[in-house]
């Protein structure tokens, strides 16, 4: 990582850097300039700013992108476990309907917080500040 200001804040790549780290990053809820500091201090409340490396968060917002992506993310996943059930069982509609909300509501707030980080990670590799 190259930095040729004095401000923590502004970051220039180098040509050989890719972007995908940085990503990676943020989907492991860590800070995707350094890696090391946390990117949320509570379930979706980033932090002010990095411990490790100073970066400020508060202005990187990612609204309703990881709402949708974990939305996607979860309907895929239930309609899979829909076919399986739907065909290999006979399970009454009321009883299917009913695990695949619990399924489909799990995943979703399993994957939110990393769908945030890596939207954040997004916004901040492209230099924008919202989605």
């Amino acid at each position: 990582m190259e930095n040729n200001s004095k401000d923590p804040n502004i970051w220039t790549p180098s040509k050989t850097e890719s972007i995908w780290p940085r990503l990676w990053r943020g989907m492991k809820l860590r800070c995707p300039r350094c890696g090391t500091g946390k990117l949320f201090r509570a379930y979706l409340k980033p932090v002010a700013q990095c411990s490790n490396c100073d970066k400020k968060w508060e202005h990187v917002r990612a609204d309703l992108a990881p709402a949708w992506a974990s939305m996607t993310i979860a309907a895929h996943v239930t309609v899979l476990v829909w076919h399986v059930f739907f065909w290999q069982t006979d399970m009454p509609n009321w009883q299917l309907t009913s695990i695949l909300s619990v399924i489909a509501t799990g995943i979703c707030l399993i994957a939110l917080p990393s769908m945030k980080g890596l939207f954040m990670a997004i916004i901040w590799a492209k230099r924008t500040t919202d989605s």
